[in-house]
């Protein structure tokens, strides 16, 4: 079913002895979470088992290692469930239901079960950066999110599958990662059940494609996910296509389940919106000094709050930023100094979600004190509100791009070649920089408009840029930076 990459990365010489090989060995079936065939990949690259009750450690921060071909590896990962799918619990809807043909459950039912551990094949994409893993028997997500150069798990990891009250169902399991929600609005209906999936390794990418034929529309919605071998960027291809003989309406949304702070979510965690309006979606009935759903609020500030600071928010709060003013949006956690950047064409995706439970418990949805939030985003509607149609013979897909980024701080710009954070103080500017692939040029410093002040590459992504300018006396005007390529071409740019 998938076309798995074999890989050697141990060498045992031959001059180790007979306990030593022993010993190696027991280590390695401790990693008891992902195998290959045989295959023994390196600790540090692998998903990792989620035990009961545990959320999964940071793995070390692996060695410096040059760019290289990526590949694809193979194995399983167990989480401790629920017996949601218990025939017991489950209840068969009938036409006229909303949701008709999938099943709602009795939760008490469920609840009154015992958990048991769950073991899914696990897909992994590997570059020298990155690796990416996906469920394909869960909802095709991609369940785990690794940044090589700090080691850090990127994603939400639910150490339980607990199927919450939340989504059309009734039922929706905050399982974590990234998933595919289609064809309705919030989590859609078909993220909990098995989707196929395909590899393709080609030599300089490789490329997993998961898909599902979904029951009320009969149409196929999907995602390719691709690494090659340069970028620290994964590409995401979500795409439907309607081989039926009707036109259907439908939603289409990636939601990523996001805690960059080893399985949680510190106060200090900034969201990254362009924008200076973003749109309530839903909020506590307390919170009473936002706006109603469907209504605008100022962002970052709103009645002398930085919403933008997870910490600020006293209840829980969804909104939408339609009205972005450049193509990225990201998550950044201060006290881990990690983040998540997106970045795609603004006129091409016009949805942009975010959501934090804040005082919604976390027994909510899970069995321990872990807390995520969530960063949307869909190339086919702006809100939950809107539906589109797609005709019959017809397809719809986009592209977007994801990125870690550490020790950065606040990112003012970011694209695909990389996000910039340029900070104005008494004397100066403060510059910081993280690349997404190794760069040649220069990193340029403007003062209204000529160049005062320069850094050479080749910049890299395992090293974060991090300059102090100095404002020499009689220079005063706009500043400006730009990373510049060998031939002076603009790749990146910013004027506060």
């Amino acid at each position: 079913m998938f076309a798995a990459r074999s890989k050697s990365q141990l060498v045992f010489p031959f001059v180790l002895g007979l306990s030593l090989l022993i010993g190696l060995l027991l280590v390695a079936q401790s990693y008891n979470g992902l195998s290959a065939g045989g295959t023994l990949e390196p600790a540090a690259y692998l998903p990792l088992v989620v035990q009961d009750g545990q959320s999964p450690p940071i793995t070390p921060t692996p060695p410096p290692i040059e760019p290289g071909a990526p590949w694809i590896e193979q194995g399983t990962i167990t989480i401790s469930s629920y017996q949601y799918d218990h025939p017991d619990c489950v209840i068969t809807t009938s036409p006229g239901d909303f949701i008709y043909p999938y099943p709602r459950i009795n939760h008490d039912c469920v609840f009154q079960k015992p958990r048991l551990d769950r073991t899914f094949t696990a897909v992994t994409l590997h570059n020298s950066y990155v690796a990416v893993t996906v469920l394909p028997e869960l909802g095709g997500r991609l369940y785990r999110w690794q940044d090589k150069i700090t080691g850090r798990q990127l994603l939400y990891a639910n150490p339980v599958l607990k199927p919450t009250a939340w989504g059309w169902r009734g039922w929706w399991l905050a399982s974590g990662g990234i998933e595919w929600a289609f064809p309705t609005d919030e989590h859609g209906l078909n993220e909990y059940r098995p989707w196929d999936a395909a590899t393709e390794v080609l030599s300089d990418t490789v490329s997993l494609t998961v898909s599902d034929v979904e029951d009320q529309t009969g149409m196929t919605v999907g995602v390719t996910i691709t690494l090659d071998a340069d970028h620290t960027y994964m590409t995401l291809t979500p795409f439907v296509v309607n081989d039926t003989a009707v036109a259907h309406s439908y939603q289409y949304w990636l939601n990523a389940m996001i805690a960059l702070g080893d399985n949680t979510t510190h106060d200090q965690t900034e969201f990254i919106v362009p924008a200076t309006q973003v749109q309530v979606h839903s909020r506590d009935a307390a919170a009473a000094y936002l706006p109603t759903a469907g209504n605008f609020m100022s962002w970052p500030e709103h009645n002398g709050r930085f919403f933008n600071i997870y910490g600020t928010w006293d209840y829980y709060l969804g909104f939408f930023a339609p009205n972005l003013n450049a193509g990225f949006t990201g998550v950044y956690d201060h006290t881990a100094q990690q983040g998540i950047v997106r970045v795609f064409d603004v006129a091409q995706l016009p949805g942009n979600k975010f959501f934090g439970p804040a005082n919604l418990e976390p027994n909510l949805y899970t069995i321990d004190d872990s807390v995520y939030v969530e960063m949307w985003s869909s190339g086919v509607t702006p809100d939950f509100w809107t539906y589109v149609t797609l005709d019959a013979g017809q397809s719809k897909s986009w592209t977007e791009r994801w990125y870690p980024v550490n020790q950065l701080g606040t990112f003012d710009v970011a694209n695909e070649f990389g996000a910039l954070r340029l900070a104005e103080t008494s004397t100066g500017a403060t510059i910081g920089l993280q690349v997404t692939a190794v760069t040649s040029g220069t990193l340029s410093l403007l003062v209204d408009g000529t160049q005062v002040a320069s850094w050479p590459g080749p910049f890299v992504p395992e090293q974060t840029v991090d300059v102090e300018w100095e404002r020499p006396s009689g220079v005063d005007g706009p500043i400006t930076v730009q990373l510049l390529d060998e031939q002076a071409q603009v790749l990146l740019e910013f004027t506060p």
